[in-house]
């Protein structure tokens, strides 16, 4: 199946809705310590805002455009190649919710060893690989760094 999507449009009101979000959930995330003017929410604001407002122009101008009947810019996606991408989504997403459940050592080896059977990785020294690594980063950080990991 494939779709054309008009990159601008899409992509405006998607980072227009983010940009609102962010800025409705900045005073629950960042308390105010202080009654100055320049406080730890004025850059995250200011960040929101550039965001909101590029956005805004971006998708304000394409829709113009769309009224006028002048090209605007599309991609086509094929969702049968697409879903590769998906599938590697819901993998990271999968890692993030583990992480809490069994930690960031076994957390990261089933994470990586998904992907390497994902990719059809027969190899098994990139298994022996990940496994060393993870496993020094976490004594990395946990012994030498005093890091405390999920």
């Amino acid at each position: 199946m494939k779709y054309k999507i008009k990159v601008n449009i899409v992509g405006g009101a998607i980072f227009l809705i983010l940009s609102t979000i962010l800025w409705l959930l900045i005073p629950s995330q960042i308390p105010l310590n202080s009654d100055a003017v320049i406080t730890s929410r004025s850059f995250p604001k200011l960040i929101v805002a550039l965001m909101f407002i590029s956005s805004l122009f971006i998708f304000v101008a394409d829709l113009i455009k769309l009224v006028k009947k002048l090209p605007v810019q599309e991609v086509e996606v094929n969702l049968n190649e697409e879903g590769r991408a998906v599938v590697v989504c819901i993998l990271l997403i999968a890692y993030a919710f583990l992480l809490d459940k069994i930690g960031f050592m076994f957390s990261s080896i089933l994470y990586c060893y998904s992907m390497l059977t994902f990719f059809k990785c027969k190899n098994w020294k990139y298994y022996m690989i990940v496994t060393i690594i993870c496993v020094a980063v976490t004594y990395i950080f946990k012994n030498i760094l005093l890091v405390q990991l999920p």
